[in-house]
């Protein structure tokens, strides 16, 4: 299969593998699932115009920020896209935001949300 060659470096695990534990959960919430299961990586790879990939980038910049982990001061995560090329390392680098916005999430979304404007601005 496709996965073969990370199966011979990573412990390689699908949602399939866990079915057993959530029988009765309804299928419709497997992308759910797996998007909470993604934000907690340590690293994460997605497409560039998924909104899946998406939102667990925004979910996992929420993370990085409250556990201040690598990059929370400068809106960074390890989080990557394997297509398109010129893509891959979007979120290693602070953007701000600018259009097109549906196709990635930005650090304004997830720097500072806890804090109010005066203590923003001090």
């Amino acid at each position: 299969t496709w996965f073969e060659p990370f199966k011979k470096h990573y412990d390689v695990v699908f949602l399939d593998d866990f079915l057993h534990v959530i029988p009765d959960v309804n299928t419709n919430y497997y992308g759910m699932i797996d998007q909470l299961v993604s934000y907690k990586s340590r690293v994460f790879y997605g497409t560039w115009w998924s909104t899946l990939s998406g939102y667990v980038n925004r979910m996992r910049g929420y993370y990085v920020s409250k556990h201040k982990l690598k990059g929370w001061k400068d809106g960074t995560m390890e989080s990557y896209y394997f297509f398109p090329d010129d893509k891959s390392n979007q979120m290693k680098t602070y953007q701000p935001v600018k259009k097109p916005i549906y196709m990635r999430e930005f650090p304004t979304s997830w720097r500072d949300i806890d804090k109010g404007i005066d203590d923003i601005n001090q």
